[in-house]
């Protein structure tokens, strides 16, 4: 990742959208599990980002949650398929998605993993709803994501996919002499960073504009650090594994 393009991004919201205080991307090499990029605050505190709880496609449909559109939430499946990625960061994004979308952190996981490759994940969460996790990441270099996130409930079905789609779409196509290419229109003041960037870049001007989450996405981080190792636990032994501290 281009940090110094990052923070110009990130500069150039918070001059058109003053905040508080400014901040900072920084890398976080070693973060195996969570996000290798962090926002160090003016007064050098370090917040961990969640950059898909300000993802649009994610916030709508917790919004279809708490709105009341489905009616009793009762299962989760997530799947997400990613090239040269490590599968403990995959993991952690969609255990955090557990909590965001289900309404309820996981207080129990079972797991069967295939090498460091892929992984099937059973949870619990702690009102009793169920998620089934499907993460690889033996996709072939320089593949986009493969990935999808579907709500069950007693009363109606939503999905973050165009309905019988199997690949995500892009908004715009060009097929040309050097081959295809692809863009997507979602973001127009910061069209010329790619998706990963664009996504940190959003996370860290969400805290910056609500510092009041610095904490939370903090200890979320903890919490989710745990259930990551919980989950290769559970791999290793063959047997269920209780999250002794749970996500925010």
């Amino acid at each position: 990742m281009d940090l110094s393009r990052m923070n110009a991004g990130l500069g150039a919201l918070v001059a058109k959208y003053p905040v508080g205080e400014a901040g900072e991307l920084i890398a976080q090499p070693d973060q195996e599990a969570g996000v290798p990029v962090a926002l160090r605050q003016a007064d050098g505190q370090i917040a961990s980002l969640l950059p898909w709880r300000v993802e649009r496609r994610f916030v709508e449909l917790r919004n279809i949650v708490e709105g009341g559109t489905l009616e009793s939430l009762s299962t989760l499946r997530f799947a997400w398929m990613r090239a040269d990625t490590p599968l403990q960061r995959l993991l952690y994004r969609e255990l955090d998605l557990c909590t965001f979308l289900g309404g309820s952190p996981p207080v129990e996981v079972f797991s069967v993993m295939a090498g460091s490759s892929v992984v099937n994940v059973i949870v619990r969460l702690a009102d009793g709803k169920i998620a089934s996790l499907e993460c690889s990441n033996r996709l072939p270099a320089g593949s986009g994501d493969l990935d999808r996130h579907e709500l069950i409930a007693r009363r109606g079905i939503a999905c973050d996919r165009v309905v019988d789609t199997q690949v995500p779409q892009s908004s715009i196509y060009v097929f040309a002499g050097e081959g295809e290419r692809r863009f997507q229109d979602d973001d127009m003041e910061l069209y010329d960073l790619p998706a990963d960037e664009r996504r940190l870049v959003r996370a860290a001007f969400h805290l910056l504009q609500q510092p009041k989450y610095v904490d939370q996405w903090n200890q979320i981080h903890v919490a989710l650090e745990r259930a990551v190792s919980g989950v290769v636990e559970s791999a290793d032994t063959g047997r269920r594994v209780e999250l002794k501290e749970v996500a925010v």
